[in-house]
């Protein structure tokens, strides 16, 4: 009985050895055992002990194949109560070579994988006068030529492939000497031989920088071909064959600007057109500026191409470029460049203002040859400025005639008699009196005011010298906000604050000089030239003390009844 209850137990220690042992288990295997070069594999290690590390050493795969991916997952199962877990270990392979390539035994820990053997067949070559599988077509227009510097090309890559085309990258052409920009992209299918493609077509636009031979090298294409055997009723998911496919290289001469051309500037186009607007209406004033606005717009140029058209001498006017403004669009298949220059442009003299005609020389690459673009002239009446000072009335000679004009005839009065000098006299006496009380009560209003600083005279002040700081520090812009502040606030009667107007309608000529240049530098806010804002300090005050001591003279001319009459400092 002893030694039956020692042979049950050692036969339970065996079983429990075993089951270990299986439990330890671990297995490798290939989801496909024939593949075609450039095609993946997946090599699984599985074990059913979820302690076992499956983190092993995969150089061993280097020398035949390139491990492309690689993940886990780990399976969780009950049964009658016992746990149980599956640990998998995917690695995606793709061979290096074609043949019978040799998964060599793997190890993890103590245990081993069995070697797996592995079907490598070359890629399928095209039949002669079938169509390849993957192929590049490239194409340039204009086809033939004459190809120039800085001139547009248009670059078609197409794409075409029978099969499902993943992870797939073509690179970009990559020409010397040359900027390169993509333009668009169109999926569509085609026929090739009598087999139907899919197609993926690229156009780019290709500007060449400098004349002389041009070279477009190879653009090569790297993707996975998915193709389906129709050997085959169930096929499993798979990545894909690798694929490789370059297009042909393209040789192009580039020729520099034609010796025919006559512009000053080379604007290489398939189409350029000129139009303009012009902000005013057929009338304007003297000091009143203008905004010509002209648009360039060009087939095959960029916006920073484009160049303006260049303007003669316009006698008594003063032009102001802005700051060009463009954008470049794009068409799908050529560039479209559009740019905007806008000048303001201020009429010195009344009568007609002429904006002249301009024109703008281009090559025209479609018929190479050179083309003119051209602006009409406009015309504008010019009045004069309502700010100018009136024309003095005409003087009245001593002899009583009048200059340019026929003498008077002098007027017969009678003499006066005794009484009426007796009241002439007597209303002159009143009026006398009068006056001097009137002068009194003036005396000390004005006295009053020059005791009391106004609020107004406090501002006009600050005003002041805020415009002074900035004359001294040289700033221009301030100065211009400043002084346009004065004029609007404390300036001459009907002063709207423009520094045009105020220099028009002063008669100092410093002083005109000087708003001129500092308003004019306003129109050139990228490039700012030295200026000493201490000539146009300088200028003002003496205008300032002129203007005050005339508008003085002016006030003492008239009575004040009411006594409220304001003389400024």
């Amino acid at each position: 009985m002893v030694k039956y209850r020692q042979f049950i137990a050692f036969g339970w220690i065996l079983l429990s050895l075993c089951a270990s042992a299986a439990a330890a288990d671990i297995s490798a295997q290939l989801d496909r055992e024939r593949i075609v070069q450039g095609e993946t594999v997946t090599l699984v290690i599985q074990t059913d002990d979820p302690q076992l590390n499956l983190d092993g050493d995969f150089s061993l795969l280097d020398k035949d194949f390139e491990v492309l991916d690689r993940r886990s997952e780990t399976q969780m199962s009950i049964v009658n109560g016992q746990q149980s877990a599956v640990v998998r270990l995917m690695l995606t392979l793709e061979p290096r070579r074609s043949g019978e390539l040799t998964i060599p035994a793997l190890r993890f820990g103590a245990t081993t994988t069995a070697p797996l053997e592995l079907q490598v067949d070359a890629a399928p070559e095209p039949e002669p006068g079938e169509a390849p599988t993957v192929f590049i077509e490239v194409e340039v227009d204009p086809k033939t030529g004459p190809y120039y510097v800085h001139a547009q090309l248009r670059l078609t890559v197409r794409v075409f492939y029978q099969q499902s085309l993943s992870e797939a990258a073509i690179s970009p052409p990559e020409p010397a000497s040359a900027s390169v920009r993509l333009l668009d992209e169109v999926p569509f299918q085609a026929e090739r031989k009598g087999v139907r493609f899919r197609v993926l077509e690229r156009h780019y636009a290709v500007f060449p920088e400098r004349s002389g031979p041009m070279q477009i090298p190879p653009m090569k294409l790297s993707g996975r071909l998915v193709e389906r055997r129709s050997d085959r009723l169930w096929q499993p998911t798979v990545r894909g064959r690798r694929i490789e496919v370059a297009s042909e290289p393209l040789e192009l001469v580039i020729q520099p600007k034609p010796p025919a051309f006559s512009g000053q500037s080379w604007l290489p186009a398939r189409s350029l057109e000129l139009t303009q607007t012009v902000s005013a209406s057929d009338t304007l004033i003297v000091g009143e500026p203008v905004t010509r606005t002209i648009m360039v717009d060009a087939v095959g140029l960029e916006e920073n191409m484009i160049t303006q058209p260049p303007w003669p001498d316009v006698p008594d006017v003063r032009i102001y470029p802005d700051q060009p403004q463009g954008i470049s669009r794009n068409d799908g298949k050529w560039v479209l460049g559009h740019k905007e220059f806008r000048y303001a442009v201020v009429p010195e003299k009344e009568g007609e203002l002429v904006l002249p005609q301009l024109s703008l020389h281009w090559w025209d690459t479609l018929n190479d040859r050179q083309q003119t673009a051209v602006l009409p002239e406009q015309r504008l009446r010019v009045l004069p400025s309502t700010l100018a000072p009136p024309a003095p009335a005409a003087d009245v000679t001593a002899a009583g005639t009048v200059e340019g004009g026929a003498a008077s005839a002098p007027l017969s009065k009678p003499a006066p008699t005794a009484g009426d000098w007796n009241g002439l006299t007597f209303l002159f006496a009143s009026l006398w009196l009068v006056t001097l009380a009137l002068l009194f009560r003036r005396q000390r209003g004005m006295h009053t005011q020059r005791a009391v600083t106004t609020p107004a005279e406090q501002k006009e002040s600050e005003v002041q010298q805020e415009l002074k700081q900035a004359c001294t520090a040289n700033d221009a812009a301030r100065v211009r906000r400043a002084l346009s502040r004065w004029l609007r606030e404390f300036g001459p009667a009907g002063a709207s604050g423009s520094l045009l107007e105020f220099a028009t309608q002063s008669a100092s000529g410093e002083l005109r000089r000087c708003l001129l240049i500092v308003d004019g530098m306003g129109f050139r806010p990228a490039r700012q030239e030295a200026w000493n804002g201490e000539d146009l300090w300088n200028a003002f005050s003496a205008w300032r003390k002129q203007w005050l001591a005339q508008r003085a003279g002016e006030n003492a001319d008239v009575t004040d009844l009411w006594g409220q009459s304001k003389v400024p400092e």
